[in-house]
């Protein structure tokens, strides 16, 4: 599940940066077509040089703050963008701590459980050997008493 989560993530950055890539081609080639046809416009109009210059230099003002506009909200794009980054790194290692904090105490859980069955199995076999002893020593007992009257009776008989 995390891994098919990171991967469709993975998937998403890939297509949002390569979106990014070609919005700033347009935006570049955009930016150069204007430019190119302001001045081809400026340099063939019928105004004088004075006037032309004049255009010329109120429009490449007007194209630099643009520009600087341009760059300063993609800027701001790229901060915004470096926060979200972070937050959800952030985020991703507290869930991946949450994890394995989880799946060391299910571990744990289960070498005690299993320490547990491991004595409770030793104890009952502590306890059936003892009973199999008890019982032995029983029927130990119980040949010697059984026995004597068995040599009785042969000795009898002879």
């Amino acid at each position: 599940m995390i891994f098919s989560n990171w991967y469709k993530k993975q998937k998403k950055e890939k297509e949002r940066k390569s979106k990014i890539k070609t919005a700033k081609k347009i935006l570049i080639a955009t930016a150069a077509a204007s430019l190119s046809g302001l001045l081809g416009g400026l340099l063939f109009s019928p105004k004088s040089g004075k006037e032309t210059r004049e255009d010329i230099a109120r429009s490449s003002k007007e194209l630099k703050g643009t520009i600087d506009n341009k760059v300063s909200d993609a800027k701001d794009s790229v901060t915004d963008a470096k926060i979200k980054i972070k937050q959800k790194s952030a985020d991703l290692k507290e869930s991946l701590n949450s994890k394995v904090s989880d799946a060391k105490d299910s571990v744990t859980d289960a070498k005690v459980k299993v320490s547990q069955y491991l004595n409770e199995k030793k104890t009952s076999k502590v306890i059936s050997e003892t009973k199999d002893d008890m019982t032995i020593t029983d029927n130990e007992d119980l040949d010697t008493v059984v026995g004597q009257p068995v040599i009785v009776e042969n000795e009898t008989k002879k």
